[in-house]
């Protein structure tokens, strides 16, 4: 598959690959090799698929139960090797995204060092389209959720655009998407319905190089707790 870089220079393009990465605005410093951690930006991803261009056809964002995977080899995704061994380690479910969660990102399609997050560019012809690799760190500051959304509008199908304050522009910050970006957006394969409600089902995944230590298992149980909750709530 082609690929589809964020970077400063013209890339060159790839033919197996069909790829998005994009870089943070600003310096963001480093967390350093030690493993990747799950930061569930559900809330401000459900307001960015719910702005005034969707209408009443609004995109509701499912997580999932998060799962941790011990591959230290994966902690920093540098390769194409890299990414498809991703593929072949995504969640079950022909419609379930997964998005990984990766201490540092230095390839694309191409190698890069101001990457925070990579994921396969769906559309018509690419109906497997299905993983995304965040930054952990990046995930975790205040633009996690624009590049959570970013990303995962790359799953559905949208490319980069070069409009200041769009959610696809490659450098993170914005938001917005305009009524053609939503309807193309919605014609994703990957895109589910729940009687009149519009969904993605989403698993997060930690990548990491050994097995957490019983207070963060502690801390991952809170977690899974409060998206119980938040679902619990919603329905109400």
């Amino acid at each position: 598959m082609p690929t589809s870089f964020a970077q400063t220079s013209r890339p060159t393009p790839w033919q197996r690959l069909r790829a998005a990465a994009v870089m943070a605005l600003g310096t963001l410093a480093s967390a350093g090799a030690m493993a990747g951690f799950i930061t569930l930006n559900e809330q401000g991803m459900d307001s960015i698929f719910s702005q005034p261009s969707f209408g009443s056809q609004t995109l509701d964002i499912r997580f999932n139960a998060p799962m941790t995977l011990v591959k230290p080899s994966l902690l920093g995704l540098d390769s194409i090797w890299e990414m498809d061994e991703l593929r072949s380690l995504a969640a079950p479910g022909s419609k379930t995204l997964s998005m990984f969660f990766a201490d540092s990102i230095s390839w694309c399609g191409e190698d890069g060092s101001n990457f925070v997050g990579c994921a396969d560019l769906g559309g018509p012809g690419y109906p497997s389209a299905r993983i995304m690799v965040l930054k952990s760190s990046t995930a975790a500051s205040n633009l996690g959720s624009a590049l959570a959304a970013h990303e995962l509008a790359h799953v559905l199908g949208l490319g980069h655009v070069n409009t200041s304050g769009n959610l696809m522009n490659e450098y993170i910050g914005g938001t917005s998407l305009s009524f053609s970006q939503v309807s193309s957006l919605l014609s994703s394969p990957m895109i589910q319905l729940d009687g009149a409600q519009r969904f993605v089902s989403i698993t997060p995944i930690a990548l990491v190089a050994q097995v957490p230590e019983p207070a963060s298992w502690a801390m991952l149980g809170l977690g899974v707790l409060a998206l119980g909750w938040r679902r619990r709530a919603r329905a109400a």
